[in-house]
C-alpha cells in the first residue's frame, strides 16, 4: 500500500499540483492556519484508531478519483490546442478551449505602514503579488513639441497557472490627417500562440508564444543605478512580464519607477491610506528630475508628479504629471481594476471574424538583432528644431523641404554602430490636409523597419531625376498617397505621403533640396 500512496503522490506532483507555487504570503496563511489548528481539541488515540483505515480508503478513493478526473481534462486540453495549432496560422472563428475555470485566491487589501523602500520595491516586483487582473483605463500625453498623444486600454490576463492575456489598445488619432479616428490593437496570448489584430487593414498576425524566463526580485538599488538612457535596454534587467505593452504601464510599470523614483530625495509619501476603485493605496508625490522630462520627450513645464500605488501588488492604479501651473501634463485614469478575478482561458482564444492574415512585404524582417545597435543621437535636444540643426550641421548628405506649405513637425536623429547616421523628418501641410515622412541613410547601414515607410505598394509607375537625385515612385494599394524611393551617391531617401495624391507628391519632391 505504501508504493501506491507514493506512486499516487508522484503522479499529482507531476501534473495537477506541478504548477502550485508558494509565495511569502501564502506560507504566512499555511502558518496561520497550522497554529489555528494547533489551538483545537484533540482527538482521543481510541477514536483515532477507529478512523484511520476508513481515512486511508478514502483518500485512496478520493485521490484516484481526482487524478482521473483530471488527466481526462489535460489530455482534453493538449488534444484541443494540439488541433488549433495545426490550423492554417490562426483559430478558426468560434473554437473553444475546454478546461476548467480558473480562480486564483482572493486579493487582501493591506493597511500597513510602508516605507520608500517598501513601495518601490513592490512596483519593481509586482508579478509576485498577483495571479490575475482586468481592468481598463485612459492615458495621456502633452510632448515637448505640443503634440498630444491619447489612448484607452482594455484587458484581462493571467500570469500564474492558467497562462494568458487580452489587451485592446485604441489610440485616438487625427482624423483629418489619416482618414479615419481611431487604430485599434488587439494582442490575445496563451500558452501556445500570441495572435496581434489590427483595425486599419483587418490583418492580423500569429506566432508562437514565448513567455519570458523568471527572473530574480529586483531591488530599488539595482534599478536606479541604471543610467537614464539604459532604461529600456538589455542592460535594464527588470522582472518578466508578458510581451504586451500599454496594460504594462499600470501592471509592471518597472520603467517609470526606475526613472521618476530614482531620486528619493525628489518625492515623498503623501498619504498612507487612500481607496481608489476598492483598492487601498499609497499616494506619492514629486517633482521631476529635469533630465527624466528631457529623456521621455515631456512638456517643457511638466514639474511634478503623483502616484497611487496598489498596496497590496504594487500595481500603479493611477499617475498624473502636472506643469508649473499645477494644470495636467499626461496622466493614466482608471476606469476599472479588478486582481485575481476568476478567469475562462476562452478569453484567451481570439475571434478572428472579418479579418485576414497579414502578408509581409518589403526586405527587412519584422525583427533583426541589428535593431539593437541603433540608438538616439544627443537625446538632450528638448525640440525639433534643435535636432534639425544638428542634423544640418552633421549630416552633409541630409536633404529637406522647402516648399512654403510644409511646416515640420518631428524630426529623429539616429546612428547604426555609431558609423552610418540616419535623418527622419515628418511634414504637415499648413492646412493640415495629409502628412509628408521622409527618411535618409547610407545603402550599407541599417534602419529600424517603421509602419510609416513599409506601407504596401504596388506597381512601381516611371523613373526620373529631380535636384539630383534619382527617383522611382510606386503606387500604394490600401490608402490615398505614395512612396518615392530615392539615390544619390551612397545614400538612400524615401518619401512616403498619406492623403496627398502621388502627382501632388511629386511636385512637392521639386522643393526637395540639399540641407544649407
Amino acid at each position: 500500500m505504501d508504493d501506491m500512496f507514493k506512486q499516487i503522490v508522484e503522479t499529482m506532483n507531476k501534473t495537477v499540483l506541478k504548477d502550485i507555487h508558494f509565495d511569502a504570503k501564502q506560507k504566512e496563511n499555511v502558518r496561520q492556519v497550522i497554529y489555528k489548528r494547533k489551538k483545537k481539541r484533540h482527538i482521543k488515540p481510541t477514536t483515532l484508531n477507529y478512523l484511520l483505515p476508513i481515512a486511508v480508503a478514502s483518500l485512496f478513493f478520493l485521490g484516484a478519483s481526482y487524478y482521473a478526473t483530471t488527466e481526462l481534462e489535460i489530455f482534453s486540453r493538449e488534444e484541443q490546442m494540439t488541433s488549433l495549432n495545426n490550423a492554417p496560422d490562426h483559430i478558426p472563428p468560434g473554437s473553444k478551449v475546454e478546461t476548467n475555470i480558473y480562480t486564483p485566491p482572493a486579493q487582501e487589501e493591506s493597511y500597513e505602514e510602508m516605507t520608500k523602500e517598501d513601495v518601490v520595491s513592490k512596483l519593481l516586483n509586482t508579478v509576485d503579488y498577483f495571479y490575475t487582473a482586468a481592468g481598463k483605463f485612459e492615458d495621456y500625453a502633452v510632448y515637448y513639441d505640443d503634440s498630444v498623444s491619447k489612448s484607452v486600454t482594455e484587458y484581462k490576463l493571467s500570469i500564474k497557472n492558467e497562462i494568458g492575456g487580452y489587451e485592446k489598445n485604441t489610440t485616438l488619432v487625427d482624423e483629418k490627417i489619416l482618414g479615419y479616428a481611431e487604430i485599434i490593437n488587439e494582442f490575445i496570448y496563451n500558452e501556445e500562440k500570441l495572435w496581434h489584430k489590427e483595425s486599419v487593414n483587418n490583418t492580423y498576425r500569429v506566432s508562437d508564444y514565448e513567455p519570458q524566463p523568471k527572473r530574480d526580485p529586483i531591488t530599488p538599488a539595482e534599478a536606479f543605478n541604471l543610467e537614464l538612457k539604459d532604461i529600456y535596454s538589455d542592460k535594464a534587467n527588470f522582472r518578466e512580464r508578458p510581451e504586451i505593452a500599454p496594460s504594462g504601464m499600470s501592471l509592471f510599470p518597472y520603467e517609470i519607477t526606475a526613472s521618476y523614483l530614482r531620486n528619493t530625495e525628489l518625492w515623498d509619501i503623501e498619504k498612507q491610506n487612500e481607496e481608489l476603485l476598492g483598492h487601498n493605496t499609497i499616494v506619492l508625490y514629486g517633482k521631476l528630475d529635469e533630465q527624466v522630462i528631457i529623456r521621455f520627450k515631456m512638456k517643457r513645464t511638466t514639474d511634478t508628479f503623483r502616484f497611487w500605488v496598489d498596496k497590496d501588488t504594487g500595481i500603479l492604479v493611477k499617475y498624473e504629471t502636472y506643469d508649473t501651473d499645477g494644470q495636467l501634463t499626461g496622466y493614466l485614469h482608471p476606469e476599472s481594476l479588478e486582481v485575481n478575478i476568476t478567469i475562462d482561458p476562452q478569453d484567451f482564444v481570439p475571434n478572428l471574424d472579418g479579418y485576414t492574415p497579414f502578408v509581409p512585404y518589403g526586405k527587412k524582417p519584422e525583427h533583426d538583432s541589428r535593431e539593437e545597435k541603433i540608438e538616439a543621437v544627443d537625446t538632450n535636444k528638448e525640440d525639433t528644431e534643435a535636432i534639425v540643426d544638428l542634423m544640418r550641421k552633421d549630416l552633409p548628405f541630409l536633404y529637406e523641404f522647402t516648399h512654403p506649405d510644409l511646416e515640420i513637425s518631428s524630426a529623429y536623429y539616429m546612428e547604426f554602430e555609431e558609423e552610418f547616421h540616419h535623418a527622419y523628418l515628418t511634414y504637415i501641410p499648413k492646412n493640415e490636409a495629409g502628412i509628408v515622412y521622409v527618411t535618409a541613410y547610407h545603402q550599407d547601414s541599417f534602419t529600424r523597419p517603421l509602419n510609416n515607410f513599409d506601407v504596401i505598394t504596388g506597381n512601381q509607375l516611371e523613373l526620373f531625376t529631380l535636384n539630383g537625385i534619382e527617383w522611382k515612385s510606386y503606387e500604394l494599394k490600401d490608402f490615398l498617397g505614395a512612396k518615392f524611393i530615392g539615390m544619390k551617391g551612397d545614400y538612400i531617401y524615401e518619401v512616403v505621403s498619406q492623403k496627398i495624391t502621388l502627382e501632388e507628391t511629386k511636385a512637392l519632391l521639386g522643393s526637395f533640396n540639399p540641407s544649407k
